[in-house]
């Protein structure tokens, strides 16, 4: 017998002994079981198949799509391109040979979403790339063009286009650069001026496992940040650059928006007002932003689904029902799609208008394709609609796959788009007839369906909340109840029929009505955030708990059938690993003076604190601590004197933070852990953190590990983890610097160490 004949031999015995096992394994079963078990085995196939039958099975590609764009963030180096390409294509390629067989083909293609998201990412990268300043001892004189403004309660904020030319200090030029005035100190947008500008270091986590915040500046071409020195002096007349030009016009229509409603309305509605209509919330009073952060309603603020839906139904309302008062237009005219044109039209503007935020171009892409079915006869609020709106956003901006607001807006649609599409067949169901049963059955849609997708939106993006911010918003639902009315019926509606009066100039009717529905909103998140527990802070989760909620999610939203109870697996598991990952006891910031120690009571004791206020106040969000950089007490655990301060450390000893170079020999004799900016002593017994070592780890951050000495007494050691991990280098990181030589080792021969230095 030949190899070929007895292959099928070994196949067929392999396939028995198998066949023995599940039998045997079956016979060992009771009978009721062994039904429930053969039921359920055909139940969930046959809706196996029917989710093929139907073309469902597409709708996981955005997925896979989304999953290699976070594998390409996820490498510690920049991948090759060219390999990237090459892989994409051959999976192509591979797709198309196989498509006669369902499984493989399947397979191949979902490798493929993965490779297209994969090389997205690369290209995006690979698009944007520019250099990144090193800021160097001194300031520096910047000359550039506005390009555009922010006014912040405690400051102005301005991005400059730098002019083409060598800067004297930098080695490395960026195209734009962001820099911090004084409040009243911005020049308008488009303005030519010259800067004395100190730069700051690149900005990155705040401590490890923190948000990068040097990431998506560095997507938006950002290649430096830093504060001003001084007033922005005019530069000479120049003609600003194409992307000047186009801020400035966007600038100015913004600008006469927010003093037209300035003219009608003041406080708190008027800076509302500005920001829903014109995309600026710099005015908004941090303790306003605070209450509708702690009454869950902080996504009023943010342009995104919600606003973009408003306006363009009002819009598409607006035009339809004046379209149709006109007999001959609404017999003679397609007014349905006229209407859905010019609610695109004016969706569009106001993407712009609002700042053109990630958020905003989702829920636009979102407007756009559900208008686009009205155009063509088709429906169009499908999940198909929010995959292709997924893949839109991320083809072109992928960094957005990592950013709080877009997995936030992005689970919400398609949490809310699943529970729309599985409650569809009510809409079939008889309705009552007269005009008292139908205005009872408009109340309880109304209010049942503002309850309904709070209660969804909510529970989809509370883990992402307690990921990014470890907040939750326990009376959200509650808020959202009696606010959403104000919101839908006053706010939105008579701020975009104030936008179309002012050409007209009877806007001033309309932004009174704004203003009370403003009133009305933060009455209710006023009232809401004095709830007892209305602040829910809680522990942070690690990614794997996000990761496997985020595939739970995506299961049960788009699986039918039996087959959602599938989402039942990674949910359980995201519970089970849902426990908070350790706390640092010591966490040393790059500064190497700002330096936070747990103490007895768990709470972290920051000394420091002002001098890296946005680090801190990352370091205490992590903590779900609510005190602030500059409260007083912060430092409590540390006892200084005018050489520096000292701690005690979890497990014994202290860690000293050193003021003055004096201060060294007695710091290293008497402390484990020594923080300072100058030259440490050679013959130091304590480990040495100096601002040369942060430049190459980040913030560092101690852990301290229980256990047993060598004599049997209780003791511990100390785990270091650094932020920057010393072989992770990505395009938007700055270059490390060199690794410092390594020192000889002190000897007990004080003129042996002289002669070897």
């Amino acid at each position: 017998m030949t190899q070929q004949d007895q292959r099928p031999a070994r196949t067929s015995g392999r396939a028995a002994v198998l066949g023995g096992a599940r039998t045997a394994a079956r016979r060992a079963m009771p009978p009721g079981l062994a039904r429930v078990l053969d039921a359920l085995r055909a139940r969930l196939a046959a809706d196996l198949a029917a989710e093929a039958a139907s073309g469902r099975l597409i709708l996981w590609l955005p997925a896979a799509f989304t999953l290699g764009i976070l594998i390409y963030f996820g490498a510690a180096q920049e991948p090759s391109l060219a390999v990237a390409g090459v892989l994409l294509a051959a999976l192509c390629g591979g797709a198309v040979l196989l498509r006669a067989r369902p499984v493989a083909f399947g397979a191949m293609v979902a490798l493929a979403a993965v490779t297209a998201g994969f090389t997205t990412a690369s290209v995006r990268t690979a698009l944007v790339a520019h250099e990144i300043a090193t800021p160097g001892k001194g300031p520096v004189r910047l000359s550039g063009f506005v390009e555009r403004v922010e006014h912040r309660p405690k400051g102005d904020r301005i991005l400059l286009r730098l002019d083409a030319g060598p800067v004297k200090g930098l080695d490395k030029v960026p195209r734009l650069v962001r820099l911090t005035l004084r409040k009243g100190w911005a020049p308008p947008v488009g303005t030519h001026v010259t800067q004395l500008a100190q730069l700051l270091p690149p900005l990155g986590p705040a401590m490890p496992g923190a948000h990068d915040f040097g990431r998506n500046p560095w997507f938006a071409g950002i290649g430096g940040v830093g504060y001003g020195l001084g007033r922005p002096k005019l530069a000479e007349p120049a003609e600003p650059p194409l992307s000047v030009r186009l801020a400035m016009a966007v600038e100015a229509v913004r600008d006469s928006l927010s003093r037209r409603i300035r003219a009608s309305l003041s406080g708190t509605p008027a800076e509302i007002a500005v920001a829903l209509v014109a995309g600026d919330r710099s005015a908004i009073a941090p303790e306003v932003e605070e209450s509708m952060r702690v009454s869950g309603l902080t996504h009023i603020l943010s342009i995104s689904g919600l606003h973009m839906a408003l306006v363009a139904g009002t819009l598409f309302a607006f035009m339809r029902g004046g379209l149709a008062l006109v007999p001959a237009l609404a017999l003679g005219f397609p007014i349905k799609s006229l209407a859905a044109v010019a609610a695109l039209t004016g969706s569009a503007a106001y993407l712009v208008l609002s700042g053109n935020d990630v958020p905003a171009q989702r829920s636009f892409v979102m407007t756009a394709l559900v208008l686009s079915g009205v155009l063509v006869g088709r429906p169009a609020l499908t999940l198909r609609t929010v995959g292709v709106a997924g893949v839109c956003v991320l083809a072109f901006t992928p960094e957005a796959a990592l950013d709080p607001g877009t997995q936030m807006s992005f689970a919400a649609t398609l949490a809310l788009v699943a529970a729309y599409e599985r409650l569809r067949p009510m809409r079939a169901l008889p309705r009552p007839d007269g005009w008292v049963g139908q205005a009872a059955i408009w109340l309880a849609v109304l209010v049942g369906g503002t309850a309904l997708t709070s209660l969804v939106a909510g529970l989809a993006t509370a883990p992402y909340g307690i990921f990014h911010f470890q907040r939750v918003a326990p009376y959200g639902l509650l808020a959202n109840l009696a606010a959403m009315p104000a919101v839908s019926f006053m706010v939105m509606p008579f701020g975009l029929l104030g936008v179309l009066l002012m050409p007209f100039g009877f806007d001033h009717l309309a932004w009174p009505v704004m203003g009370k529905g403003i009133e009305i909103m933060v009455a209710v998140s006023d009232a809401i955030a004095v709830l007892p527990g209305a602040d829910g802070r809680v522990d942070p989760v690690g990614a794997p708990t996000l990761a496997l909620f985020s595939l739970g999610l995506t299961a049960l939203c788009l699986l039918r059938g039996w087959l959602t109870a599938v989402a039942i697996v990674p949910f359980a598991l995201a519970l089970l690993m849902s426990g908070a990952p350790p706390r640092p006891d010591i966490l040393i910031a790059p500064d190497a003076q700002t330096v936070a120690v747990r103490g007895p009571d768990g709470r972290l004791s920051v000394l420091g604190a002002r001098s890296q206020r946005l680090v801190v106040e990352q370091w205490m969000t992590r903590e779900g601590d609510m005190r602030k950089a500059g409260a007083e007490g912060l430092a409590a655990l540390f006892t200084c004197d005018p050489l520096g301060c000292t701690a005690p450390l979890p497990g014994g000893g202290t860690i000293a933070v050193s003021r003055r170079a004096e201060s060294l020999e007695a710091d290293c004799l008497e402390s484990r852990i020594v923080v300072t900016r100058d030259v440490p002593p050679r013959r130091c017994p304590a480990q040495v953190v100096t601002p040369e070592t942060l430049q190459r780890t980040g913030t560092l951050a101690y852990h301290f590990r229980k256990g047993m000495s060598s004599e049997g007494a209780s003791g511990g050691d100390w785990q270091i983890e650094p932020t920057r991990k010393p072989n992770v280098q990505r395009p938007w990181m700055p270059p490390l610097p060199p690794e410092p030589a390594p020192q000889r080792p002190a000897t007990d021969d004080p003129e042996a160490d002289a002669a070897s230095e």
